[in-house]
């Protein structure tokens, strides 16, 4: 005879799948960062970035994000992890102009900075009781904004624009960071147990994008570049 499910034990299974998000998300955000120090350290970034080559690489992060968040629901487990995994990587290839162009003290003080303020955003999203659900349009709209704000401003090359962008993304993304927090717990308290695993890859990407985001609108802010 199977047992009922309590209040504790629905808890504890919460946090699990909760951990298991928390802990992908972690290993992204740790091979992004290894490909980016170590290609920089390599030297490679001015060949990567030198012609049509440089374009993919800034760009691939975005599609392949793209291809998980609308297709990703018709791949199996594996073909998710490989591209979450892709995905990263992709994103430390672009991340080592950065990596290149900021010294290693701003690199790691964005870092610290950026944990810390993920952290308490992610916390207050997953322990607060107000809803946060009617925060989603108005934070996706900003998402927009930023994105077509960023393109504009591959051709203005406005230093004015750019801080803009750096500071609304920073307080956008650090929103998405506790509306997705708390998205990802209410989803994780009904969902069958045979889509945990899967949707853990999808919550991870999700809280990975917010953490990339707000770490390089940080080094962009506050940073000191090599040449300065």
């Amino acid at each position: 005879m199977s047992m009922p499910v309590t209040a504790f034990s629905a808890e504890e299974a919460l946090n699990t799948a909760i951990a298991g998000v928390l802990s992908r998300m972690t290993a992204g955000v740790g091979i992004t960062m290894i490909v980016a120090a170590l290609v920089a350290a390599l030297g490679w970034v001015p060949l990567l970035f030198s012609g049509i080559l440089g374009w993919v690489i800034v760009f691939s992060p975005l599609i392949i994000s793209l291809v998980l968040m609308v297709g990703g629901q018709s791949l199996t487990e594996s073909q998710i992890k490989i591209a979450y995994l892709a995905f990263a990587g992709a994103m430390g290839l672009s991340l080592s102009l950065l990596f290149a162009i900021y010294t290693n003290a701003s690199i790691a003080q964005a870092l610290v900075g950026t944990t810390v303020s993920f952290a308490a955003l992610a916390g207050w999203g997953y322990f607060t009781k107000r809803d946060l659900s009617s925060w989603g349009a108005f934070l996706f709209a900003g998402v927009m904004g930023l994105i077509v704000a960023g393109v504009v401003n591959i051709f203005l090359a406005s230093s004015v624009l750019q801080l803009v962008v750096n500071v609304l993304a920073l307080v956008i993304f650090l929103g998405l960071t506790a509306y997705d927090m708390q998205r990802i717990r209410n989803l994780f308290w009904n969902i069958p147990q045979d889509q945990i695993a899967r949707q853990q890859w999808f919550g991870a990407l999700s809280l990975y994008i917010n953490f990339i985001n707000i770490f390089v609108s940080l080094l962009q802010l506050t940073g000191t570049k090599n040449n300065d």
